[in-house]
């Protein structure tokens, strides 16, 4: 059994408080991210938000060298653009994109020698002059083709199982700080839509009080509370409020083949609830099949799917058959509607 030392416990204590109590519109800025870097003896320490569909870097945050910055990157530069294409070749890199593995720190070390990392093309063209020979990256839960990721690099001395343990034991950490932001953000954004009367139905929102006394619910987000909750639509159960303001976690209700997921932020002195309903049928695939159908909901077609995960196209429309046996579908259409809206947008 892997354990910590005590002065190793008390630092990786004290990054998962500040974190609990941290006050920014990012989910994990530079501040944060330098210790981070210190936490794991690293020189730098990264945070990237990729859509792997699209090839694209949607975010970046960093600290080197007792400085850093964010940016949301209009364009791919030279780097990003031979990150993508040589990107199977990184040991980590083409593993997770192989396994759907993001959650778990993994080591180049865990795959390769130094020197053998050091012949492969992306060492040479990305790593070479920025002196990195060692690398270390845990990832967050990923929403269809969008990946998080925390990157660690030193130039000597690589990352060994004490690194490993204190990126495991973090990772849940850094997960619920990502999905109360997230939560926050989006709960802003139901409120404003609220005030502006922008639409006819405004998403699955519900506003409440603070003792769960409904003050306004869409006539969807009415319904849903009616078939999962079998509430009044007046109040929201005690049990339920209770695990959203005192756990803070989401509220998960399973119904025939469907799954209610309920959150909550608080915003402008009120709860904010946000509803998102999902079809259970989709839990039947496995994540090379799931991977496969975010991308056909992206308009790919298999030859492009194909190149993008490295199968033939014939291997793809096998893949394709089994998704509409479990799904219990017969149309690339019908089987895209069974994703949630995230993994289509």
């Amino acid at each position: 059994m892997r354990t910590l030392g005590e002065h190793d416990a008390a630092a990786l204590a004290s990054v998962t408080a500040g974190l609990a109590v941290l006050d920014d519109a990012e989910p994990f800025p530079p501040h944060f991210l330098g210790r981070l870097a210190e936490l794991m003896a690293s020189r730098d320490s990264c945070f990237c938000e990729l859509d792997r569909s699209r090839l694209r870097t949607l975010f970046m945050a960093w600290w080197e060298d007792g400085g850093g910055a964010s940016e949301v990157p209009e364009e791919e530069g030279a780097e990003g653009e031979a990150y993508w294409r040589l990107r199977h070749q990184h040991p980590v890199c083409g593993y997770r994109e192989r396994t759907n593995d993001w959650t778990n720190a993994r080591a180049v070390s865990d795959f390769v020698t130094l020197r053998e990392f050091q012949r492969t093309e992306i060492w040479n063209e990305l790593y070479r002059d920025a002196d990195i020979n060692h690398w270390i990256d845990v990832g967050l839960r990923s929403d269809g083709s969008h990946t998080r990721m925390f990157l660690f690099t030193r130039g000597r001395g690589d990352f060994g199982e004490r690194d490993r343990l204190v990126l495991d034991l973090l990772q849940p950490h850094l997960q619920q700080r990502l999905d109360r932001v997230q939560a926050a953000a989006e709960a802003a954004d139901a409120l404003a839509s609220l005030e502006e009367r922008t639409g006819d139905d405004p998403r699955h929102i519900v506003l409440c009080s603070g003792d769960g006394v409904i003050e306004f619910a869409s006539p969807e987000s009415r319904r849903l509370l009616t078939s999962y909750l079998r509430s009044t639509c007046d109040r929201i159960p005690e049990h339920v409020l209770a695990a959203l303001l005192h756990r803070r976690q989401p509220v998960v209700v399973q119904r025939d083949e469907r799954r209610l997921t309920i959150r909550a932020a608080r915003s402008a002195g009120m709860l904010v609830m946000l509803l998102g309903e999902e079809d259970m049928r989709i839990d039947r695939l496995t994540p090379r099949q799931r991977t496969i159908l975010e991308r056909v909901a992206h308009g790919e077609t298999d030859a492009q799917i194909a190149a993008a995960i490295g199968i033939a196209s014939a291997t793809v429309n096998k893949h394709l058959e089994q998704i509409y046996r479990r799904l219990g579908v017969h149309t690339r259409t019908a089987a895209v509607a069974l994703l949630p809206a995230a993994a289509t947008s």
